[in-house]
């Protein structure tokens, strides 16, 4: 079998929206074994479609459509059209998205009731969390699974459908290891690690690139002997280690949430240049947050650090209120007031000039009673690339010290 995947949707061939779906579809079916060939995008306008469609090499075709069911109703009809098909109100596809509304009680939008209908000869893959639906259609040469533009339905089409459909049709049998990095980049990756990805056994290395974090996907044959396997594995870990913050697929945010939740750690966070993205990474990632992250303050000036974090005027006269010397008191004075376990502070200006080419400066604080460490960063983007790359690293730093390994980059220690 070979798939590929074709996006339809004017937002993301605009870069209007970002295309999460497939990126999770890539390594969900990758870790059952299913390489995605290609992955196209289109219009979302008859002639477009039908054109991709045409010309992809590809017997198993995974159509992602748009999260309006209006527009959704156009790429039915012109999938339709390709399979001599047409497309009529589909009595399961109506019950399922009346018992969605019947349930949330409220009345079936006029917009939903497009997903009534499907072509005659497609099989719906019901979806009782969404009004919108998806469903298989299949002629003598392809098959189709439609998958409508929303993540979490997506989700559940692959967990509950997709996943065992792409199962049956494997030919050879594969597993996967995850290994999720952060800190080094795909080339160096590659470079690491190229007399293993070039190997006899056929594994597969792939990888997922997400800011400064990266998903390396090992994949291999399940009747490959166990003692190669795991050679390979503990090659990867030996080369790689102190970049890998965990062995399966899972953000750097919740990786630490679990962290802080197994050790039973309290938390306290101090933010200057991330103002309380660190936080609200943290509140969205678990719902009994309160329970670990006990305190968090947004210090936008230095009056704040002076009087909230008792750091001294005379530290920051003399070194600034981004330097060392202040990161390390903000983490000294939280550490003192709030009773936490653990503590995690960013210092750097909130102020942000387009012009500062040589990259933003930036220092975080992450320490217990037993010490606390200051790492220096300069990270270059937008403002919002720098807030975004510095509360990953902020996590990074703090997984790094749940665990008590060794820390890395450009360290200082006070």
């Amino acid at each position: 079998m070979k798939t590929s995947i074709l996006r339809i949707s004017n937002d993301i061939l605009l870069g209007k929206k970002q295309d999460n779906i497939s990126q999770y579809l890539l390594k969900n079916c990758l870790q059952i074994g299913e390489i995605i060939s290609c992955v196209n995008t289109c219009e979302n306008h008859p002639d477009h479609i039908t054109n991709q469609i045409n010309n992809l090499d590809s017997d198993f075709i995974i159509i992602i459509g748009e999260n309006i069911s209006s527009r959704n109703a156009n790429i039915k009809k012109t999938l339709a059209n390709i399979l001599n098909d047409s497309v009529i109100k589909n009595e399961f596809a109506e019950s399922t998205v009346k018992a969605y509304y019947q349930e949330a009680n409220i009345p079936v939008l006029f917009d939903s009731e497009n997903e009534f209908y499907l072509p005659s000869k497609a099989e719906l893959l019901p979806v009782k969390s969404s009004p919108l639906q998806s469903f298989i259609v299949s002629n003598q040469t392809k098959t189709f699974v439609f998958i409508p533009g929303e993540l979490d339905v997506a989700k559940y089409v692959f967990k509950t459908y997709l996943e065992n459909i792409i199962k049956q049709n494997l030919t050879t049998k594969y597993k996967t290891t995850t290994i999720k990095t952060f800190g080094i980049s795909e080339k160096d990756i590659y470079s690491i690690l190229s007399d293993l990805i070039k190997n006899k056994y056929k594994i597969l290395f792939l990888t997922y690139p997400n800011n400064l974090e990266v998903s390396i996907v090992i994949r291999y044959n399940e009747n490959l002997e166990q003692a190669i396997v795991a050679d390979v594995i503990y090659k990867v870990f030996e080369r790689l280690n102190k970049y890998i913050y965990a062995e399966e697929e899972v953000s750097i945010v919740t990786r630490a949430v679990d962290l802080l939740s197994i050790g039973n750690k309290k938390l306290a966070v101090a933010e200057t240049i991330t103002g309380g993205n660190i936080s609200a990474s943290l509140i969205k990632q678990c719902e009994t947050m309160s329970e670990t992250l006990i305190e968090s303050i947004v210090c936008s000036s230095y009056k704040s650090l002076i009087s909230r974090l008792k750091v001294s005027p005379a530290i920051i006269e003399q070194y600034g209120t981004v330097s060392v010397e202040t990161a390390y008191e903000m983490a000294a004075g939280l550490l003192e007031s709030s009773n936490a376990d653990i503590v995690l502070t960013t210092s750097g200006l909130i102020d942000y000039s387009e012009n500062e080419r040589e990259g933003k400066l930036c220092y975080i604080a992450v320490g217990n009673i037993d010490g606390i460490h200051v790492y220096k960063n300069t990270l270059f983007g937008t403002r919002e690339q720098i807030i975004d790359s510095l509360t990953q690293t902020a996590f990074f730093y703090l997984i790094k010290n749940i665990k008590q390994n060794d820390l890395f980059f450009d360290k200082t220690t006070v």
